[in-house]
């Protein structure tokens, strides 16, 4: 039996305020027969909501963490050997009317994998800047890393992989960040090209609150950090290492500059007083040019979010450093009922 063009995995973890929502919207891409949702142990409403929408749900007793229900799905149900590509989503993410259309080309020269845009849903300040980081990385970073063929992160909400690629990937290195694991996974078994598609979006959800905030930049960067020692990205021997190491330097470089204003307040206070100017100015633009003009009032805040990421960014490589220990949390943050798309 020939193979179908693609799937969708949607790991969820009481996930019940969105789930429903987002398999809905899925079933407007797909058929739901192509919709494959994997409880991690849920103890809420999840599986019951999930199966409501007529998708595929297999629900898991145990908590095994997010790559290891992925894993088990992926092998129950066979799915390497049924479709071409397999798409991750996340329980609150949300693909574009036009995602087919979009990936359709692409799909024909068979990449090992494929990259969305993220979008952030319009929900307050976090995602006022999740708007604006996004669009800048995307504008910016995925556009050149996309072109020198160097793709570092597919993120695990709008990847969307080759089967016979998974197949040779290893779910089980118990790192915080799988994606970033996988992705690179791909460039060193040189397992085919990574290509980002700039009009397939996929619209995501931000944490509501400065706390959950942190505990998801907490963890991303520990994942960072944990994925850099173990795949060896500080030894310049690859054209992926010496991209992440680019990356690595400019968040150390912001960080050596702001160490030696504080050792001022007057000093730190023209410096932060400066990068509030400047961000407005750059941040305005990229908004601009993205037409989210409803974030721009949020832009002198950012510098507070920036300092957040920052301070997440070194605490992140102390805790790779000394070993933060595998964990099955998946250290998602609260959910709000989804909002359009825009």
């Amino acid at each position: 039996m020939p193979k179908k063009n693609f799937c969708v995995i949607v790991p969820a973890f009481n996930e019940e305020k969105v789930i429903e929502d987002s398999l809905n919207s899925l079933k407007k891409v797909l058929l739901p027969d192509r919709i494959f949702v994997v409880s991690d142990g849920s103890t809420d409403k999840t599986v019951r909501l999930a199966k409501k929408t007529g998708v595929n749900v297999m629900g898991l007793r145990k908590n095994t963490g997010k790559a290891g229900a992925i894993l088990k799905l992926l092998k129950s149900r066979k799915l390497t050997s049924r479709f071409k590509y397999i798409l991750f989503s996340d329980a609150d993410g949300r693909l574009s009317p036009d995602f087919k259309k979009q990936i359709r080309e692409t799909m024909k020269i068979k990449p090992a994998l494929l990259v969305a845009t993220v979008k952030s849903d319009r929900h307050g300040l976090i995602s006022a800047f999740r708007t604006y980081e996004y669009g800048l990385s995307h504008l910016i970073y995925k556009n050149a890393q996309n072109a020198a063929r160097v793709i570092a992160i597919a993120p695990g909400c709008a990847s969307l992989y080759r089967s016979d690629v998974l197949e040779k990937l290893n779910f089980k290195n118990g790192t915080l960040s799988e994606d970033f694991d996988l992705t690179l996974q791909i460039h060193q078994q040189k397992l085919g090209r990574i290509i980002y598609v700039p009009k397939a979006s996929v619209y995501t959800q931000d944490p509501i609150t400065l706390k959950d905030f942190w505990k998801q930049v907490l963890r991303w960067n520990t994942g960072f950090w944990q994925n850099f020692f173990l795949h060896r990205l500080f030894l310049p021997t690859k054209k992926i290492n010496l991209e992440i190491i680019l990356l690595a330097g400019d968040a150390f470089f912001a960080i050596g500059v702001l160490a030696y204003f504080l050792h001022s307040p007057f000093y730190f206070f023209k410096l932060f007083a400066a990068s509030i100017a400047v961000m407005f100015a750059f941040v305005t633009a990229i908004l601009v040019i993205l037409r989210q003009f409803w974030a721009i009032l949020y832009a002198p805040f950012f510098p507070f979010l920036y300092m957040i990421n920052l301070v997440a960014y070194v605490s992140g490589f102390v805790r790779a450093i000394i070993g933060q220990k595998r964990t099955l949390a998946w250290g998602k943050v609260a959910r709000y009922q989804a909002s359009p798309q825009k």
